[in-house]
């Protein structure tokens, strides 16, 4: 069987991480199939056209009414099918979803191969975040090569156990990502008066929302000269949690969007004195913007970014958020990243997988 290769991706943050390397395809003038399963819809559908990306095949799985098992067996079953009919023999896919997981077990069952971007993150609880720690914990088992974004990630992959063959260190897509748009958008990293905000992880749903969103109407009731930009999530939860807290009383110099187009987004953070996020994806572009994050989590499967002070954890605890955002906010030696290398790497990981996956 002639080698046939197929990109995977469901969500617009993986559809982010795959693009760099769909463009490596496109300069090497080599053939790849792509497919998009359709876990986020319209989200997804603009970027893919903003980035000039059709994909071969859309499998439109999500239904309001599916269940996460209803959900990932029809995955399973449309990409069976895909696999079949198309000749697939290499499969590659990002992240922790379900696409991810139901792509490695059919590659696993069809006895194909499967190559897993971003492996090796991981936190200490397998339920936290949920599913995503435990979706990537299975998948690195099956997968016969896992690209590690970081040094860390690669030692986690091989204390568990997987052979060293099947771990490539390449660094993180997102970064090839970020340098792509700035170069082509011609975007200049500044410092304005203003405070980038998104929140919408599934375990801040509730009170630690209802927290969160006091802490940010304080700081904005306190600070009336910042402008604090406040991207919101479609989920309906989360939206009612943050709104609920300004129903009173909603500071004029606090902004709220409807979910932004990637591209605004990037805009937006570049633009900031300051970064405010519970999100994974943010944490990982804050280096290369140089930006400090104010991480509304109780811990990251990303503690490089930690480690290399760009990102502080302050959870859901009002006080908290308040006291790191005046640490930082007033200091230019604390605002401004600098850092002499990027711990999520150089910019050229998509280069290096795709050299593996035609190996």
């Amino acid at each position: 069987m002639s080698q046939r290769i197929a990109i995977v991706y469901g969500t617009r943050p993986e559809f982010l991480k795959v693009f760099p390397l769909i463009d490596q395809f496109r300069l090497q003038n080599e053939e790849v199939l792509i497919i998009n399963t359709g876990q986020h819809d319209d989200l997804l559908t603009n970027m893919e056209e903003s980035f000039d990306v059709k994909p071969d095949f859309r499998l439109s799985v999500q239904s309001l009414d599916f269940t996460n098992s209803n959900l990932v067996a029809k995955l399973i079953n449309s990409l069976s099918d895909l696999v079949h009919q198309e000749n697939i023999t290499k499969i590659v896919a990002q992240g922790d979803t379900f696409t991810v997981l139901a792509s490695s077990i059919v590659a696993f069952m069809e006895r194909r191969k499967f190559y897993h971007i971003e492996a090796g993150l991981r936190t200490a609880d397998i339920r936290m975040p949920f599913p995503e720690e435990y979706n990537r914990r299975v998948v690195s088992l099956g997968s016969d090569v896992n690209f590690a974004p970081t040094t860390l990630s690669q030692n986690n992959l091989l204390k568990e156990g997987i052979p060293q063959e099947k771990v490539l260190l390449t660094g993180n897509t997102i970064v090839d990502m970020i340098q792509y748009i700035l170069n082509k958008e011609n975007i200049e990293i500044e410092y304005q008066n203003k405070v980038f905000i998104t929140a919408h992880r599934r375990e801040n749903i509730g009170k630690p929302l209802q927290e969160i969103s006091q802490a940010i109407k304080e700081l904005a009731l306190e600070n009336p000269e910042v402008i604090f930009e406040w991207a919101l999530h479609p989920n309906p939860n989360t939206r009612k949690n943050i709104l609920d807290v300004f129903e009173d009383e909603k500071p004029d110099n606090l902004m709220f969007t409807e979910p932004l187009p990637y591209l605004e987004t990037i805009r937006k953070m570049t633009a900031a004195k300051l970064i405010i996020s519970d999100s994974g994806g943010i944490q990982e572009e804050a280096p290369s913007l140089r930006k400090r994050v104010l991480i509304l989590r109780e811990e990251t499967e990303r503690p490089e970014v930690l480690d290399c002070n760009c990102g502080v954890l302050v959870g859901s605890d009002l006080q908290t958020i308040k006291t790191e955002f005046y640490k930082i906010w007033n200091d230019e030696n604390e605002f401004v990243f600098q850092t002499e290398k990027n711990p999520f790497g150089d910019g050229k990981a998509s280069e290096k997988i795709l050299k593996k996956l035609l190996q």
